[in-house]
């Protein structure tokens, strides 16, 4: 049987304009056939009007921690647990995320092999969830940043050890800690910790495997050092400053802002002091470089860090109207969210509308060309060429 959508609004992540009067046929999971006016159907097909609504790739978060639920101190929850109940909360916060219409998530710092078995049981089709890459256990310093998350390694040849590990364990992408952050104790954003000699051998090794290396980068220089070692995703990129930014643009280096949850951790009642004084500290530097970025045209995807402190999956969504009200038209944001995004994962089978690729979309009650909150309302979520329900 095909699904069959009739009188859509598309918004393909391709073209800049809405296609009015479109329809799509669905089978086998696939857009088997993209076109405009009336679709040939069978009595057996499934038929459904979209009159007025618009139809539209289902979105991408870029950066995201499963295992974290988003309140005030998601570590602390899953600080002592055994790994099987850290997987089973993991499912449950990637479904969360599929149902309000985020259908891909990349899962960058998780212990073990926890967000690797959910990805690999989603996969197989034994549970319904978001397409999840994840990385498994990051890279990072001895007692560097989020070390409880990630395998610590001290010299290159330790980091190549490590990251050959993660990549036997199925990991999709390397995740590497060029430098601290705000929220473990006793370090600043500004920090390098990886050495450029450690992130040459991450990237080396993961080129072995034909992976893509993400690299938690905040401070200028270990955002230099890892432009100079071939790093493909620049997560935060607080202070990167123009010669970084024209560096990214000439490399095709992804930056991925994740501006929202520095936005909730500044404005949060519920932190650490000393990691509110940093998050205070970089909500300035971290606003003048996205801005410089989207006018430089830099590569962006979106990408939130939902999971963490304070930052459930809804607040993907404001992620969006950030990168909206710092400068991003409404529809470079929407292809920040998908077939950018799709770019910087290197998934190549999905992220547009487009024949031969795969069934995941939205249908929403307005355009949200002219007012991007309508993302956050309720929808249609299909994944796969399936439609989600509660």
């Amino acid at each position: 049987m095909k699904t069959v959508l009739k009188n859509c609004n598309v918004i393909d992540g391709i073209v800049n304009e809405v296609v009015s009067a479109s329809y799509l046929v669905i089978e086998n999971e696939e857009i088997k056939e993209i076109g405009l006016g009336e679709p040939q159907t069978k009595p057996e097909d499934q038929v459904i009007d979209c009159e007025g609504k618009y139809v539209m790739p289902g979105l991408i978060d870029c950066h995201v921690h499963l295992v974290w639920d988003g309140g005030e101190d998601p570590q602390a929850v899953i600080h002592h647990q055994e790994n099987d109940v850290i997987a089973l909360s993991a499912y449950k916060h990637a479904l969360d995320t599929l149902k309000i219409g985020i259908t891909t998530v990349r899962d960058v710092g998780s212990p073990d092999r926890t967000v690797l078995n959910v990805r690999n049981a989603i996969n197989n089709k034994s549970l319904q969830g978001p397409t999840i890459i994840a990385s498994g256990a990051p890279i990072c310093m001895t007692g560097g940043h989020v070390y409880y998350l990630g395998y610590e390694s001290d010299g290159p040849d330790e980091v190549r050890k490590n990251t050959r590990l993660v990549m036997k364990e199925g990991a999709d992408l390397v995740k590497v800690m060029a430098t601290g952050g705000i929220y473990t104790y006793g370090e600043e954003p500004g920090s390098p910790q990886l050495t450029l000699e450690e992130l040459k051998a991450a990237k080396e090794e993961a080129a072995k495997k034909n992976k893509k290396v993400a690299a938690h980068a905040d401070g200028l220089e270990g955002i230099m050092n890892c432009l100079e070692a071939g790093i493909d995703t620049i997560e935060h990129g607080i202070y990167a400053d123009t010669k970084a930014l024209q560096i990214m643009k000439e490399q095709g280096t992804f930056l991925v802002p994740t501006m929202v949850v520095m936005k909730q951790l500044a404005n949060s009642e519920n932190i650490p002091d000393w990691a509110l004084v940093k998050a205070k500290a970089i909500m300035e530097p971290h606003k003048a470089m996205l801005q410089e970025a989207i006018q430089m045209g830099v590569k962006i995807a979106s990408g939130t860090d939902c999971g963490g402190p304070e930052t459930p999956p809804v607040y993907y969504f404001e992620e969006l109207e950030i990168l909206h009200e710092n400068g991003m038209a409404p529809i470079d944001v929407i292809h920040a969210s998908t077939r950018v995004a799709a770019e910087c994962l290197g998934i190549e089978d999905r992220g547009v509308l487009a024949e031969g690729k795969k069934a995941d979309l939205l249908i929403i009650d307005e355009n949200p060309l002219e007012n991007l909150s309508v993302l956050k309302r309720e929808k249609k979520v299909m994944k796969n060429g399936v439609f989600i329900t509660a």
